[in-house]
C-alpha cells in the first residue's frame, strides 16, 4: 500500500513539474462515457443483422505519457453491447412434417473491458490537442439478455399451415455467450483545455469485434461505434 502512494505521489509531482514547464502532463486520469450504436456481423446463412441498437459504456480513464506526443492509455469500462438479428430456418422434425420458423433478438449484453491503446496527440493549437489511438479491449461477460419474437409454422403432409406465435421479454442468455470478447479499437478527436490540468476529449470511436460472441460454431461479431466524451485531470 505505501508503495502505491509513493507511485501516486510521484506521479502526481511530475505533474506539476510537467505543467509548469508548459508540457503535457506525465500522466491523466479521468472519466468517460461513450454512447453508441451497436450491430452484428455475421456470415451465418440462417441469421442476419436486423439493424442497430443504442447502447453505452461507462468508466475510468489513464494516460501515461512516455514522450512528448505518445502515451500509454488504458482504463477500466462497462460496456453494454447492444445489437438485433433476424432468421429463418425450416427443418422436419418427423417425415411428412414441416416447420418453417422466422424470429428476430434484441440482444443486451453487458462486458468489463480494459482498453490497451496508444495514444497519439498532437502539440497544443491553441487550446486544442488533436488525437489518434488504436489498441485492443479485452472484455468479459457480466451479463447477457435477449428480447425474442417469432413465429412457427407447421404444416403436416402439406395440409393447412398451422402458425404459433412466440413472445420472450428479458431472457437470459448468459450461456450462449462466451465469458471472453476482444476487439479493436479506434478513435480520433480533440482534447480542449479548459483549466490546468484540466481537458475536456471529445472523440469518435469505433470498435470491432474480432471473437465470435456466441458459443455453438456461430460466427456473430459485436461492433459499435460511438462518440466519446470524457474529462481528463
Amino acid at each position: 500500500m505505501k508503495k502505491i502512494f509513493r507511485i501516486l505521489f510521484v506521479l502526481f509531482i511530475s505533474n506539476q513539474v510537467a505543467f509548469g514547464q508548459g508540457t503535457d502532463p506525465v500522466f491523466h486520469f479521468g472519466l468517460k462515457v461513450v454512447p453508441n450504436l451497436g450491430w452484428i456481423k455475421t456470415d451465418d446463412k440462417d441469421t442476419k443483422s436486423d439493424g442497430s441498437k443504442l447502447g453505452f459504456a461507462y468508466g475510468l480513464v489513464t494516460e501515461f505519457r512516455f514522450a512528448e506526443n505518445y502515451a500509454f492509455a488504458t482504463g477500466l469500462e462497462v460496456a453494454y453491447r447492444n445489437a438485433k438479428t433476424k432468421g429463418s430456418t425450416t427443418f422436419e422434425p418427423t417425415p411428412g412434417t414441416t416447420k418453417d420458423s422466422t424470429y428476430s433478438r434484441s440482444m443486451k449484453l453487458q462486458y468489463i473491458e480494459i482498453p490497451l491503446t496508444l495514444k497519439l496527440k498532437t502539440n497544443e493549437i491553441g487550446y486544442f490537442r488533436y488525437f489518434l489511438q488504436i489498441g485492443v479491449a479485452p472484455g468479459f461477460k457480466i451479463r447477457a439478455r435477449a428480447d425474442d419474437k417469432g413465429t412457427v409454422a407447421t404444416s403436416i403432409g402439406g395440409g393447412p399451415t398451422a402458425n404459433l406465435s412466440y413472445e420472450l421479454e428479458n431472457k437470459d442468455i448468459k450461456d450462449d455467450i462466451h465469458g471472453l470478447n476482444l476487439s479493436m479499437v479506434i478513435s480520433g478527436g480533440v482534447e480542449y483545455n479548459i483549466s490546468g490540468n484540466t481537458n475536456l476529449a471529445l472523440g469518435l470511436v469505433f470498435n470491432n469485434g474480432f471473437l465470435d460472441i456466441k458459443d455453438g460454431g456461430l460466427t456473430q461479431k459485436s461492433n459499435y461505434f460511438g462518440l466519446s466524451i470524457g474529462v481528463l485531470f
